[in-house]
């Protein structure tokens, strides 16, 4: 097997446990403590409830759906990061390890890989132009960027972002980031392919 190929299996693989991960924490928090595994993601996001997607259960079946209802209130991180369990009339639920933006951000990156070799070859070294990921990563950044300076008092209103497009953004920018991270990865530890390289033999 290739070096090329090795390298963007572990790629794959590197986001396929981590979603495997995400999705498995509220699952076995319904049976055990994961605390410590909340307590790790922590490090990576702020796990706002708020801002996370839940893992419901009524005893019949599981779904994923908003942990809060998204109404555009603020709620502080200090009163809804340590929430972690989230009871309905009819459910209970455990939110995701991490908030919804980085979920669909990771699961993107995941997507964006496995599509990856339907498009251009594992090997293929360029790299496309910067703008496009900017132009990916830009409503990210807008709906994030604006969240965070209303919620920190510069903007003389609070804007409240909704799951959807926390989802929606994360999505965007994690399936181009792949398209940029792949190619860049076989750069670093590719040994032959690119556009580039062949013209040098020539």
């Amino acid at each position: 097997m290739k070096i090329e190929h090795l390298v963007y299996a572990a790629y794959v693989g590197f986001f396929l446990v981590t979603m495997a991960v995400i999705l498995a924490v509220p699952l076995l928090a319904f049976q055990h403590d994961m605390g410590t595994v909340y307590d790790a993601f922590g490090y990576t996001c702020h796990q706002k409830m708020s801002r996370s997607l839940c893992v419901f259960s009524d005893g019949a079946g599981y779904w994923i759906a908003d942990c809060r209802q998204q109404n555009g209130v603020f709620l502080s991180a200090a009163m809804d990061r340590m929430t972690v369990e989230v009871q309905t009339d009819t459910a209970l639920g455990y939110k995701m390890p991490v908030c919804s933006r980085d979920f669909g951000l990771y699961g993107a990156m995941l997507l964006g890989a496995l599509v990856y070799p339907f498009l251009r070859k594992i090997e293929d070294k360029d790299i496309y132009p910067a703008i496009w990921l900017l132009v990916a990563i830009a409503p990210l950044a807008l709906d994030g960027g604006i969240q965070l300076v209303s919620e920190i008092g510069l903007l003389p209103f609070v804007y409240e972002s909704s799951n959807f497009l926390r989802l929606l953004t994360g999505a965007i920018a994690g399936i181009a980031a792949s398209f940029y991270a792949i190619p860049l990865l076989m750069n670093m530890f590719g040994t032959s392919g690119g556009k580039k390289e062949k013209e040098k033999k020539k």
